[in-house]
């Protein structure tokens, strides 16, 4: 029986609503439900409880609002992590993703989805300043704070200056120390392009998040000293667990 632990107390003041809402929190709590899981429906929790579904609905909803859960239409009410145990990035600093998630206390990972050659199409080819048919680098990554997917990261690299990455695991290895070993290779000038945009079918399966929800969405150039294109890359951000910090300074 779901929630068998709990007994509503009618002869409270406390509202019902409440009741519910510190009984599902606590089931989050204690690993009864952790991030990722469902939550039992509406249905479910009215005839364990037989509450209204404005109570239940009052509930769920703050618990929603406090960043708890997260509803997704036509699947259920899903566990979330915390807003406020995700990490704050800043994006005018080169800091890795690992040291970042590592000093708020989480344990950080990467996930390889794809790494190969192809052929530049020319849209790719004009990222990257070649010429269509060139050949490029496509690389692919998932990366989580313990389990809970944060962004996805695609990168296009000219392969006539970087063939030497393929020998390297992407799951342990920063491209960019990487790619910085080597001074013709190393990134001296990068520029971050922002926006807002709306998940994909993709984004969806990837990163937990229903299509259509915002993510936050950076395509990074970045040049060597010699003003060469050496990656031309997206990542999105799960737009509920990130938050970037901007400082200008004037002179």
């Amino acid at each position: 029986m779901i929630f068998a632990n709990y007994r509503l107390d009618r002869s409270t003041p406390i509202p019902l609503y409440y009741q519910l809402k510190g009984f599902i929190l606590q089931e989050i709590q204690n690993g009864t439900y952790p991030v990722g899981s469902c939550i039992p429906t509406e249905m479910e929790i009215r005839d364990r409880f037989n509450l209204s579904r404005t109570t239940i609905r009052q509930a769920i909803s703050e618990l929603v609002q406090e960043g708890r859960l997260e509803r997704r239409t036509s699947k259920g009410t899903f566990v979330t992590l915390p807003k406020e145990k995700l990490p704050s990035n800043n994006i005018r600093s080169f800091e890795p993703f690992y040291q970042q998630v590592n000093k708020a206390g989480k344990t950080a990972r990467t996930e390889l989805l794809d790494l190969k050659v192809i052929s530049a199409n020319k849209t790719q080819a004009g990222w990257l300043e070649l010429a269509p048919g060139d050949k490029i680098i496509y690389l692919s990554r998932r990366r989580f704070a313990d389990d809970t997917p944060l962004v996805t990261l695609q990168n296009y690299i000219p392969y006539s200056l970087c063939s030497y990455i393929l020998s390297h695991d992407f799951e342990k290895e920063s491209l960019y120390e990487i790619l910085s070993q080597k001074s013709e290779t190393a990134p001296c000038m990068v520029k971050n392009i922002i926006s807002a945009e709306e998940a994909t079918a993709r984004d969806a399966e990837l990163l937990g998040v229903s299509p259509g929800k915002p993510l936050l969405n950076f395509c990074t150039i970045s040049r060597t000293r010699d003003n060469l294109i050496i990656d031309y890359a997206f990542s999105r951000y799960h737009g509920d667990f990130c938050k970037y910090e901007v400082e200008v300074c004037r002179e």
